[in-house]
């Protein structure tokens, strides 16, 4: 019991620090001072995100072919995260059938290096694989209505998410 609790508290304080998140981004815009320069203009299509910064390594054509993908994924999460937070078993589960149901970005073949996914790192590869194992996982939680299951299928999903952005990032 203790360990669930514990857990549970893990989960909450998630909650809690994605909440405030959300609430900050969907805050007014900073308004520029007088006297300060104009912003730069974004590029067509460019949003502001509070998620990830773009990496250097990275060129713009695999940004976008994550950024559809993430975008996507990034309510997935959201919803997940409401879902086993509030123990809403079926928003839970359908988040993270979702989320395991996630097409995969698939490693370039034998002579595309100038392929998008030739520049991500191997390591994303491989943790594609194990988001949907451990969604799965998550899922059968739910669907179970198995508290203890839930809170720690969804502690090791988290923890996969942070190596995965980790690896995007820092091209590990």
């Amino acid at each position: 019991m203790k360990r669930v609790l514990s857990q549970l508290s893990l989960v909450l304080a998630g909650f809690v620090s994605v909440g405030a998140l959300l609430h900050a981004s969907a805050a007014e815009p900073e308004k520029p001072k007088a006297g300060a320069s104009k912003p730069k203009a974004k590029a067509a299509g460019a949003k502001d995100h509070p998620g990830l910064p773009a990496p250097d390594y990275l060129p713009e054509s695999a940004r976008a072919l994550l950024r559809k993908k993430m975008d996507r994924h990034g309510q997935d999460a959201r919803d997940l995260m409401f879902g086993v937070t509030l123990l809403r078993y079926d928003l839970a589960r359908a988040a993270a059938q979702r989320i395991a149901s996630e097409p995969r970005i698939e490693r370039p073949e034998a002579g595309g290096e100038n392929e998008p996914a030739a520049f991500l790192p191997e390591r994303f590869f491989v943790l594609q694989g194990e988001v949907r194992r451990r969604a799965e996982a998550l899922a059968a939680a739910a669907g179970k209505k198995d508290d203890a299951a839930l809170a720690e299928s969804y502690g090791l999903l988290m923890q996969t998410c942070v190596s995965c952005h980790s690896a995007y990032l820092k091209r590990e």
